[in-house]
């Protein structure tokens, strides 16, 4: 009984050592060096797990690996995606839109004289609004505005006012103070158009003092042709301009008596 025992575990052995020898690692094939070669090139810790290993072969061998080497097309790039499970990094989708506004521009001037006022608005571009004063004047009387002198201080306010022509340089006032108001919303500038007073039997230059104020003006501006212009101000956008103005003509030995007209303008536009 012995005996068979032994030959068994010794037969056991043998085929152990004859797969080994010809298995080799697995998925592999036999080294071409002796078996005795191939036995030391294994470790020793591990001599034995493949010894057993191979000892129960089922004849399957497969293998899984990655890596770079492995590539067929290579615009697909398999290492550098992110699974659609969960959100591993942050979605966005954005579009800009333009947004802008067009204002229209308005254009606001008064003026008060002669206890009277005239407004005038403009609302968009291209519109014109013109008007006449109705029912006053500027209106220029010894009994209204008064007699002065070259630097406009009064002479006299009366119908009977006396002076010597050879020696004073006498203007007669006009009957009031206008005051311009303009605004915009929109650079703008502001102006004064206007010309001598005629009649029949000749003309009379106009003249034209402006301020910021009632107590403080600047000096005289001189309306000897038509259509002569002076430019008062110019505005930014939004900004309010207050002006006042004062006018007279003369009066000398060498002007007829009578009646005389003319006009002023004030206007205002945007640039």
């Amino acid at each position: 009984m012995k005996k068979i025992t032994l030959f068994f575990i010794t037969l056991a052995l043998l085929s152990l050592a004859a797969v080994t020898v010809a298995g080799g690692y697995p998925g592999e094939l036999a080294p071409e060096y002796p078996w005795w070669e191939y036995n030391n090139a294994i470790d020793d810790t591990d001599k034995l797990a493949y010894m057993f290993a191979n000892f129960w072969h089922d004849g399957k061998v497969t293998w899984n690996k990655t890596g770079d080497q492995y590539t067929n097309i290579d615009w697909i790039n398999r290492t550098d995606y992110v699974f659609d499970d969960k959100h591993v990094d942050g979605q966005t989708v954005e579009m800009t839109l333009e947004a802008r506004a067009f204002i229209p521009c308005y254009l606001e001037m008064k003026v008060t004289g002669n206890r009277g006022q005239t407004g005038l608005r403009s609302y968009g571009p291209g519109i014109n609004t013109k008007a006449s004063a109705s029912g006053y004047l500027l209106v220029f009387d010894n009994e209204i505005g008064g007699f002065v002198d070259e630097k406009w201080n009064m002479l006299g306010h009366n119908p009977h006012t006396e002076f010597d022509f050879d020696e004073d340089k006498v203007f007669i006032q006009g009957c009031d103070i206008f005051k311009v108001e303009v605004y915009a919303n929109d650079h703008y500038k502001y102006e004064v158009e206007a010309g001598p007073l005629v009649s029949e039997k000749g003309s009379l230059p106009l003249h034209m003092r402006s301020g910021y104020s009632m107590q403080r003006f600047g000096g005289t501006f001189v309306f000897d042709e038509d259509g002569k212009i002076f430019e008062v101000a110019e505005k930014d956008a939004c900004e309010t301009l207050t002006v006042y103005h004062q006018f007279r003509v003369p009066y000398t030995r060498n002007i007829a008596q009578g009646r005389y007209d003319g006009r002023v303008i004030f206007r205002a536009y945007t640039l």
